[in-house]
């Protein structure tokens, strides 16, 4: 199974200048837990994430101040993970698992075309579509690229 059969397009993305609270009530809204940043001219930058949106906005109990940071630019994580929509979804998912990641950019000629996110996988393992073995197979090696 490819990427490009289980990806989620198009892709809802906001820029690095995009509010920390609007990034966050799209996230409540649409149901999603990663959002793709993209710059001005539509490349990807960065994929920003429930916990960036998070992350230090609640004053910890040692007393130590809440952060306000006003931009997605400020929370998000640059430079994310990307993926092509040929590649293998085991394959994906492998390093999903092993990099902890909640979703990946799917990037085609440098355009964000897509984002795979656990949900989508998670729907795939639902409909008996993909296996755990698969997944396994991938990530320690045991694939027959001959098989195609």
């Amino acid at each position: 199974m490819k990427v490009r059969d289980i990806m989620s397009h198009p892709v809802v993305s906001v820029h690095p200048e995009t509010a920390v609270a609007d990034a966050a009530s799209l996230l409540v809204e649409r149901g999603f837990s990663s959002l793709p940043v993209e710059d001005a001219a539509r490349g990807l930058v960065g994929i920003v994430g429930e916990a960036d949106l998070v992350r230090g906005r609640i004053p910890a109990q040692d007393g130590s101040p809440a952060r306000h940071a006003q931009r997605v630019g400020d929370v998000m994580t640059p430079a994310p993970v990307t993926t092509t929509p040929g590649a293998d979804v085991a394959e994906v998912v492998g390093t999903m698992l092993d990099r902890r990641l909640r979703a990946v950019p799917v990037v085609e000629g440098g355009a964000l075309v897509g984002l795979l996110a656990r949900r989508d996988v998670l729907r795939c393992v639902a409909q008996g579509e993909l296996t755990s073995a698969e997944v396994w197979r991938h990530r320690f090696g045991l694939v027959d690229h001959d098989r195609g």
